[in-house]
Formats: structure tokens, C-alpha cells, sequence
């Protein structure tokens, strides 16, 4: 692991602001770890945004909505996410273990990084990891790699099972950075690979998910 720098943000606005190119954010921590001991990600600067306060998870008339920083076990045992949106609450018991769902938050989840071998491992050409150096997957064992929506540069598959719950609800996120705030459909968050496998989403530097809202809908309380 590389060494950086480390500060703890108390709101958005402060997270936002000492954002500068090669800062990351970090919440739980169950994938930037991971990535930054593989030496796959080397921010010069972590920001801890775990004392921001965006919980919650609250029904209101327009849907559902999830603080970013709410943990996955809290989201998945909530009795208004069982009753009136189970596929959320199913999709997160699914995600990895226990503990990591004690850890791991909303909006990291969303924000994770393919768990495709080549990505992390560093010795290996990756158009994600190191645009213009190849996809090794193309030619290399690719059988769980994905089949629809790559391009000749990435066939990696996204690893989060609630994005895709989320989107099939039509979900929406709310984005907070230092041009305002912005609500944009989860659909249209994350990018093909196309020519730019390293552009992920449509997250603008130093912005931060805050909010996860789901519409109500008879599909999403029958959505088991």
C-alpha cells in the first residue's frame, strides 16, 4: 500500500472542497481497502465522510429513501424495505457476508469496482485500470465476464447485486458536489465501457452520492 493522506469530513461541503485529483472517499471500506493493498487504487489523499450525516432510511410520498451512508444490514432488515421493497432487502443479504454488510454502506456498494482478476491484479494489462494497456480478459478466462454491454476494450462485469435491483425499480440518486446538487437516474449513473472502460459513472470529481430514492410502485412491493 502506498502512503497517503488522511482526514475525517463533517459535511458534504467540507468533503467536496479538499477534494483534488487523486482523492478518494472513503466510508466502510470494504472494497477501497482491498483495492489499495492490491495497489490497484493509490489516492494521495482519503477522505473519511463516515461523520457526515447521511442516514436514513424513511418512506415518504415519493418512495423510499436511503441515506448513502446508511449499512447494508440496517437497509436489509428494515421492516419498510421488507414489506413494501423486498427485492432491495434480498439483493443485500445476497451481497457478501454478514460482516462485510455491517461495513459496507449504500452508496459503496454502488460504487464498487469490478471484481474481475485482471483489474486486480496489477501485473496484467486492464483498459480500466490503465487505459491503452489492453484487456487481458478478451483473450484470457473470461467465462463469468459479461456478454452484453462491452466493447472492445472492457467485458468486466459490475459486482454490485443491489445496483441491479435498484435499477429495475427505476431508482433514482441524489449527487451533491461543488457545483450543487443534482437528482439523476441510477440507469443512466453508470457508463458503458466503450472506448473509456475507466470512466465508470457519472459521478463529477469530488461529488458524493447522498441519497438512494426508490418510487413506490405495485412492482416494487411485489418484487420477490
Amino acid at each position: 500500500m502506498q502512503p497517503f493522506l488522511y482526514s475525517s469530513c463533517k459535511s458534504v461541503e467540507q468533503a467536496t472542497s479538499e477534494y483534488r485529483p487523486g482523492s478518494a472517499f472513503i466510508a466502510g471500506g470494504t472494497n477501497l481497502v482491498d483495492l489499495m493493498k492490491l495497489e490497484v487504487m493509490k489516492p494521495t489523499n482519503v477522505l473519511d465522510v463516515n461523520q457526515i450525516p447521511l442516514k436514513g432510511i424513511t418512506v415518504q410520498a415519493d418512495g423510499l429513501h436511503l441515506g448513502a451512508l446508511e449499512k447494508m444490514s440496517d437497509v436489509a432488515k428494515h421492516p419498510a424495505v421488507i414489506s413494501n421493497y423486498p427485492v432491495i432487502s434480498q439483493a443485500l443479504l445476497k451481497s457478501a457476508s454478514a460482516q462485510l454488510r455491517n461495513m459496507g454502506t449504500m452508496g459503496g456498494n454502488l460504487m464498487q469496482r469490478t471484481r474481475c482478476g485482471y483489474f486486480r491484479d496489477v501485473s496484467t494489462a486492464c483498459n480500466k485500470r490503465d487505459p491503452g494497456s489492453g484487456c487481458s480478459a478478451i483473450p484470457g478466462e473470461n467465462r463469468m465476464h459479461a456478454i452484453f454491454g462491452t466493447s472492445e476494450s472492457c467485458i468486466a462485469t459490475h459486482p454490485s447485486d443491489l445496483a441491479v435491483a435498484l435499477v429495475a425499480l427505476d431508482s433514482l440518486l441524489r449527487l451533491q458536489g461543488r457545483q450543487g446538487e443534482r437528482v439523476i437516474k441510477l440507469a443512466d449513473f453508470y457508463l458503458l465501457p466503450g472506448d473509456t472502460p475507466d470512466r465508470e459513472h457519472d459521478l463529477r470529481p469530488g461529488e458524493l452520492i447522498t441519497e438512494i430514492i426508490v418510487p413506490q410502485s405495485p412492482a416494487a412491493r411485489h418484487s420477490i
